[in-house]
């Protein structure tokens, strides 16, 4: 691999710490910028004011290409880093795959919502967004020639695609309305979910020395690996998550060789239970999200999902990954954290590698 060392050594560790043999430390990435006058993160980039423009950001190969291998060349993997281009075209990009679906182009993608009765709900395979996902894929593995990892998409969410379409006040009211119509749709959904997953994978799995990534998360797994979420799950009681919700998890932790949740925030521990009940179910992701407190103000929590047998991943500032090495099991837990020098890097590696304990 073009951007960091010992790829071997990082992709047997990623490998480990997903089929629980990992010793030693605990899986740690830190990212540092080789000049902070330089981007480390593609998103960075000044994003376009005209509509055409903001278009061509999202799914336009060549300026992607650029701007990411532009954040490689600046960035210094230590640790269990490495470079992956993230394929993203927005959060939930599966609501896009269907017939009258209209993505919004912005800082992020959305939709407008389209979708008036369920009924009307059904796969395009013509659709612009559906299209460009494997294209897109196709484009960034012809650039990378194992350069760097290309990621799996970013089509978490399948109760969240249905409230993108349908507009979350009545896709609430659908919850309580007509919640057969909403079952029937969560399936569709699902099978949309699961096609599109298989042919990505199958185009970035050679590429990926044989695995997957979820790119905004720099993971990699050998085999086929995503992302799930349920972030309209903060809205709803545990009865009507296990409604609703658990049907999509269950699915998708049935096809998945290493699946993750993405726990948005700590209104979504309600759910905590159903979700450690999963048998398949590989890691959760805690989120600090905005006006919560970080990692560390949720070690109960975290012991909780290790002791279910669940792996962790994790975001923290360095001057807190000492304190959630001191509380919670090294081999169960994945921490990505950042500095501002390729030394300082190195240092939060020596320190990973002295207080990592099971």
């Amino acid at each position: 691999m073009r951007y960091c060392n010992n790829w071997d050594k990082i992709k047997a560790r990623h490998s480990a710490f997903w089929n629980g043999t990992l010793t030693g430390s605990c899986l740690f990435s830190v990212f540092a910028p080789k000049d902070m006058a330089k981007p480390v993160n593609p998103m960075a980039f000044p994003f376009p004011d005209n509509p055409e423009d903001r278009i061509k950001w999202w799914t336009d190969p060549e300026p992607i290409i650029q701007r990411n291998r532009a954040c490689f060349d600046n960035t210094y993997y230590a640790g269990d880093a490495f470079p992956v281009l993230f394929h993203n075209l927005g959060p939930t990009s599966c609501a896009g795959y269907f017939k009258g679906a209209q993505p919004r182009f912005g800082p992020s993608v959305w939709y407008a919502i389209t979708l008036e009765d369920y009924g009307q709900l059904e796969f395009d395979p013509e659709s612009f967004l559906y299209k460009k996902s494997i294209s897109l894929a196709e484009e960034y593995v012809r650039d990378a020639q194992g350069d760097y990892i290309v990621s799996a998409m970013d089509t978490a969410g399948v109760a969240d695609a249905l409230s993108g379409l349908r507009g979350p006040e009545q896709f609430m009211m659908d919850l309580l309305d007509r919640p057969e119509e909403v079952k029937a749709a969560l399936v569709k959904v699902q099978a949309v979910w699961e096609d599109i997953n298989q042919k990505v994978y199958e185009i970035i799995r050679e590429n990926n020395d044989g695995g997957s990534s979820v790119g905004w998360l720099q993971t990699w797994a050998p085999g086929l690996h995503a992302q799930m979420q349920c972030d309209m799950s903060v809205m709803v009681s545990p009865d009507m998550f296990d409604k609703f919700c658990m049907y999509e998890l269950k699915e998708q932790t049935a096809v998945l060789d290493y699946s993750l949740y993405h726990f948005d925030g700590y209104a979504q521990t309600m759910h905590l239970d159903q979700m450690l009940r999963l048998n398949r179910l590989g890691a959760i992701q805690w989120t600090n999200i905005a006006g919560q407190g970080p990692s560390v103000d949720f070690i109960p929590e975290l012991q909780k999902i290790q002791k279910a047998g669940k792996r962790l991943i994790l975001d923290s500032p360095p001057h807190l990954v000492k304190e959630l090495l001191e509380n919670l099991e090294a081999s169960k837990m994945y921490i990505r954290t950042w500095v501002g020098n390729p030394a300082d890097a190195d240092a939060m590696v020596k320190l990973v590698e002295q207080y990592s304990r099971d």
